[in-house]
């Protein structure tokens, strides 16, 4: 929930932003679509749109833990690839199965990895010596916010968004409770600075792809990410001077569950 008012101001800033850039650079204008040619889309796409639905829906209405949901979403989309879509053949199974498994190894390695060195870190008492830090130098719940989103926008440049959650989180959320930070707030912050790693290189996974599938240079492909990355920015910093915005619809929705 908290992230919902964030997700709509970054993807309104985003839209605008392509609308003046693509004016400004004179792109061609695709034939809007009929009415009944959206209609045929969303029908086509709805059985697929109900899987975030079925996800939130259930957490958000108490019928699944978020693990269970995974596995729901998971059986979902299985059944909708064998028998509505037909996108996974039965004799397909045994390599779907394995790249999963694959992709699921990596991420756990890499979950455990990072594990280990949060341990290390609070074992030093690495969280305590940034308290003191920032008691020093006398940062409040702006400037530590500025400073959280700096390590996790430099963090998310170099390594996954699991490892980072875990070493950074173990790391800064006691820097965020000093300074009265929400857990919350804390939370959205490093997410949508993590954002910025997809398509920041050197590990900009997103933006590699992209580049990939356009055919293009991934320097050619930099320019106009810088342009898009501008509003989003944009938005964290408000986020970060406003905490309202992220805790106005949590506090709305389940205020128990928040103060």
């Amino acid at each position: 929930l908290a992230g919902v008012v964030p997700g709509i101001l970054i993807a309104g800033s985003q839209m605008l932003t392509v609308y003046a850039y693509a004016k400004m650079r004179g792109y061609p204008v695709y034939q809007r679509s009929s009415f009944m040619e959206l209609v045929r889309a969303f029908a086509g796409a709805f059985l697929a749109l109900m899987t975030p639905v079925i996800i939130v829906g259930g957490i958000v209405g108490g019928f699944f833990t978020p693990t269970e949901a995974s596995l729901i979403a998971v059986i979902y989309s299985l059944v909708l690839g064998l028998f509505v879509y037909r996108s996974i053949a039965p004799r397909e199974l045994p390599h779907v199965f394995y790249e999963s498994a694959r992709f699921a190894g990596i991420s756990l390695f890499c979950v455990g990895t990072a594990s280990a060195f949060g341990w290390c870190l609070a074992y030093f008492k690495i969280p305590a010596a940034l308290v003191a830090q920032i008691e020093v130098m006398g940062l409040g719940v702006t400037g530590t916010g500025i400073m959280i989103a700096l390590a996790f926008l430099l963090f998310g440049m170099f390594i996954d968004a699991v490892p980072a959650i875990i070493i950074l989180g173990t790391v800064l959320y006691p820097v965020a409770q000093h300074v009265g930070m929400h857990g919350i707030h804390f939370a959205i912050i490093g997410v949508i600075s993590l954002a910025f790693g997809l398509v920041t290189p050197p590990y900009g996974l997103c933006l590699l792809i992209a580049a990939a599938i356009g055919e293009i240079r991934l320097v050619q492909a930099l320019k106009d990410v810088t342009v898009i990355l501008a509003p989003m920015l944009a938005v964290l910093l408000v986020i970060i001077l406003i905490p309202d915005i992220i805790l106005f619809l949590p506090r709305l929705l389940m205020p128990k569950f928040i103060d």
